[in-house]
């Protein structure tokens, strides 16, 4: 039993574990979701959809949606929103493993100007993954939160 145990850990090690990836796969995987938000900006809603997998799942405001949801839903106010944002945004981390990349970001908001607005913080991860047509965003979870006032 010990045996069974210690191959199944290594085996799942061994499962996780990334090869070494070239700093271009991390270039490439990031320059998809930049792709993604400069389409936001510009309004480029035939972009913005060829760059979601078929079977994307986006979490946000506390819903899951799927691809279609996205569309119908939540995609126009998005590309609204991210014309008129003065936000930040600042990409934390790349990390690739095999043909699929973990990138998160942080885009801060400064304050609006109305009484008690402090900005606002947004929270960004997104994975892609590497497809035959190049990488293409496979899950989005956005969440945000007022800023803290300064003590």
């Amino acid at each position: 039993m010990l045996r069974l145990l210690a191959f199944s850990l290594v085996s799942l090690t061994v499962a996780f574990e990334a090869p070494a990836q070239s700093p271009s796969d991390s270039a490439a995987a990031a320059a998809v979701v930049e792709q993604f938000h400069a389409a936001l900006v510009a309004g480029d809603s035939a972009r913005v959809v060829s760059l979601l997998a078929d079977d994307v799942v986006i979490a946000e405001a506390g819903a899951i949606e799927t691809r279609a949801e996205y569309i119908g839903h939540h995609l126009g106010a998005d590309m609204k929103a991210s014309r008129s944002s003065k936000g930040d945004r600042t990409v934390v981390r790349v990390t690739v493993m095999r043909d699929a990349a973990l990138i998160a970001a942080r885009t801060i908001n400064p304050p609006t100007g109305a009484q008690g607005n402090t900005g606002s913080e947004l929270a960004e991860l997104m994975i892609v993954s590497r497809t035959s047509s190049g990488w293409r965003i496979r899950a989005v979870h956005w969440s945000s939160r007022r800023r803290r006032a300064p003590s």
